[in-house]
């Protein structure tokens, strides 16, 4: 393909090799007295000969025709104007944005919609000190600015000299500022690839975009509804599910207006049979499990067996109603491997069975989790033979004290929050909660109040605390 078209470059018909050979001449004759050759200044000045040399069933484009005519484009001689004229008032302005808004109460895109799409609201010589001059495809700018010829120019090149297919994904990988220069001029890629000369439909990748009607949501869920008998949202395609609620609604009510029965439209998988009933059997085991062997436990029926994952999700819906449906506390199936005291106890028993030594050096490195529950609630603490800083800063608390740092403390290990949650709550900075914990008795009258709502908010007697 490439090289018929350069031979057919080449080798022009007659009827236009006296149009070309013109054209050749006076490229010629202007790099001879150092005249500008950019487009800009020859669509100004010649757009007769300009358009000749993108016209034609095999077009050269202008990059060719100054190669063909013996001159670098590379050393082309610019000339780019100072002002661009707007078309409300005839004035001149090196860029219209301020103008447009201050004087006629426009936008940039009220403007080009209006006088259209091609409308530039800056000079050249503005765009030109702006452009950007990453390469294309690999391969250097030769013009200063982008224009409708420039892009149907570099896509000719990509297209017949580079031997590149110039659809919309290639492109944008290759030279995003090309793809954006012919959304910009031309409104689409498909509309920049027919000005080029190229049908879209043959370059192009994926197949255009559907456009949804009633009906075909309709016949696209009866169809569906044929080969599908399980899970329907987890099976259907992303388009037909977001399509059906913009004509009927909701998707359940796409679904009635499809003619299918309740059974069909389920949302959840149907599961039967002894798969289930050995679930709800484990998940009601988990009661008599506490810390880790627990959280072991439920990570092995949920997380790592697939099966068991889809009868939660498709059959119950969460681990939570599983919970509930076993009859146990829904707090035995939540992610969080310490729930109470009793849970770190549990396994700090099983690492002294283990021989290990009971230190927060030992914990740090090997038992993040449980290291990270104790410094945040103080649960077992008293067990370790050193303290960690946290706890070093906060010493326990006195339960029957009126001190209000104290009933700060009771608060925190009370919802296992940390102290930036605690201060988010009560609407504080972090650093007033740190330093009301660290015992400082300079606090306004506002953050005590601030503290006393959040207190008596969980149940935290407060007609003690100052």
């Amino acid at each position: 393909m490439a090289d018929e078209w350069v031979r057919a470059v080449k080798e022009p018909c007659r009827d236009s090799d006296k149009r070309t050979m013109k054209l050749s001449k006076w490229i010629r004759s202007r790099a001879a007295i150092g005249q500008p050759l950019n487009l800009h200044a020859v669509a100004r000045e010649r757009p007769d000969l300009l358009e000749l040399a993108f016209a034609g069933p095999t077009p050269r484009g202008w990059r060719r025709s100054l190669m063909d005519a013996g001159v670098d484009p590379y050393k082309i001689v610019h000339e780019h104007e100072q002002d661009v004229e707007c078309a409300v008032c005839g004035t001149s302005h090196a860029v219209l944005g301020t103008h447009l808004k201050t004087c006629h109460d426009m936008t940039g895109d009220d403007y080009r919609q209006e006088f259209g799409i091609d409308r530039e609201i800056s000079s050249e010589s503005y765009r030109a000190s702006h452009f950007g001059r990453r390469p294309v495809a690999g391969i250097a700018h030769w013009e200063g600015l982008w224009s409708r010829h420039y892009v149907i120019d570099w896509i000719l090149r990509l297209r017949h000299e580079e031997g590149h297919d110039p659809n919309y994904q290639h492109v944008v990988k290759t030279g995003r500022s090309l793809a954006s220069a012919g959304l910009t001029l031309f409104g689409s890629w498909d509309a920049t690839l027919r000005a080029a000369g190229l049908d879209p439909d043959l370059l192009r990748v994926n197949p255009p975009g559907r456009r949804w009607t009633g009906m075909m949501v309709i016949k696209g869920l009866r169809e569906f509804a044929k080969m599908k008998k399980g899970n329907w949202r987890l099976e259907m395609s992303n388009h037909l599910r977001t399509a059906a609620p913009r004509f009927f609604g909701t998707l359940e009510a796409a679904y009635l207006a499809a003619g299918l029965s309740h059974e069909q439209i389920s949302s959840r998988a149907i599961f039967k049979g002894e798969a289930v009933d050995n679930l709800v059997a484990e998940i009601r085991a988990l009661k008599s499990l506490k810390g880790r062997e627990r959280k072991h436990k439920l990570d092995a029926i949920y997380l790592k067996n697939k099966d068991n994952h889809r009868i939660v999700v498709g059959h119950f819906g969460s681990l939570r109603l599983l919970a509930e449906k076993a009859g146990i506390d829904p707090r035995l199936v939540a992610q969080d491997t310490y729930r109470d005291e009793a849970d770190v106890q549990h396994d700090l028993d099983i690492l002294e069975r283990e021989g290990k030594s009971l230190n927060f050096s030992t914990l740090k490195k090997g038992h993040k989790r449980l290291y990270n529950v104790i410094s945040e609630t103080g649960w077992g603490a008293e067990r370790l033979t050193k303290q960690p800083a946290i706890l070093t800063n906060f010493p326990p608390c006195n339960p029957r004290s009126g001190l209000l740092r104290d009933r700060m403390i009771m608060l925190r290990r009370k919802l296992r929050i940390s102290m930036e949650t605690a201060a988010s709550k009560a609407g504080l900075c972090v650093y007033t909660w740190t330093a009301i914990e660290r015992g400082h008795t300079n606090t306004k009258a506002t953050t005590v109040s601030k503290i006393k709502k959040l207190l008596a908010k969980h149940r935290i007697p407060v007609s003690a605390a100052p």
